[in-house]
């Protein structure tokens, strides 16, 4: 910025596997340079940084209810979380074509991104199951997980203040071919795992211009080799969590 090469008008965060992002710094940040600070809450609805509910940090937040996140209905959907009329009325109006005062009065350019009544209806007991118990349940299922793989992999933390909706188990293997070799093993069993994410976000071709090296991400680099998703969901009973660490193990 002092340079004259960066004019700053935005900062974002993102919430992985249900653990919130360090929102306190980051709003710190973003209060002393005068920008907007959206939080990316697609995989932390539910989660907590010192009894405060993501989405509740930034000037708006964006979670998603896509059937995998930790609140989902049966589809696609979504929700933006903020404190501003201001941005409120703003987000009313690009989801419906960019209306004014009424649908047929377009101001803006907008887009059609309704949440549709038969989501919203599958979303509101949904909601209230994950408020009463599901979230509890999740960290249950994860400490049975940690308890069973600590020091055998690479378990995933959850700082002392947070509180994750856990969206996703996601362990460390030793490198590549020994996580290629856990899943090909888990999958023979029947049991699904996933890999989130193949590639950094500095490595998608969208941004192949901006020409990003390796080696200024190895912590992306490594993790990509390494992580792995294990079955996480707020039903899954002790004997399967049991058996799944079991097949991983011997794996």
């Amino acid at each position: 910025k002092a340079e004259g090469k960066l004019r700053l008008k935005a900062v974002t965060d993102v919430d992985l596997f249900g653990l919130p992002a360090d929102h306190e710094n980051v709003a710190a940040v973003a209060e002393f340079y005068g920008m907007f600070f959206l939080e990316d809450a697609a995989q932390g609805f539910g989660g907590m940084l010192h009894g405060k509910r993501n989405g509740a940090f930034g000037d708006a937040a964006a979670t998603s209810f896509f059937p995998a996140k930790p609140l989902g209905c049966y589809g696609d959907g979504g929700a933006v979380f903020t404190n501003s009329d201001d941005t409120a009325a703003l987000v009313r109006s690009l989801c419906v074509h960019g209306k004014g005062s009424n649908k047929y009065d377009n101001i803006r350019i907008g887009m059609n991104s309704r949440l549709d009544t038969l989501q919203a209806a599958i979303l509101l007991p949904k909601l209230k199951a994950f408020a009463a118990y599901e979230v509890d349940a999740v960290n249950r299922v994860a400490e049975t997980y940690t308890a069973a793989l600590k020091d055998k992999v690479v378990t995933p933390v959850v700082p002392k203040g947070f509180l994750s909706s856990w969206a996703q188990y996601t362990i460390q293997l030793r490198d590549r071919a020994q996580r290629d070799r856990v899943q090909k093993a888990m999958k023979e069993r029947g049991i699904p795992t996933m890999v989130y994410y193949p590639r950094g976000l500095h490595e998608q071709q969208a941004y192949a211009a901006m020409q990003l090296p390796d080696e200024w991400y190895p912590n992306t680099m490594e993790a990509t080799k390494r992580v792995l998703s294990l079955p996480m969901h707020p039903y899954l009973t002790e004997e399967e969590v049991d058996l799944i660490c079991k097949v991983l193990l011997e794996a």
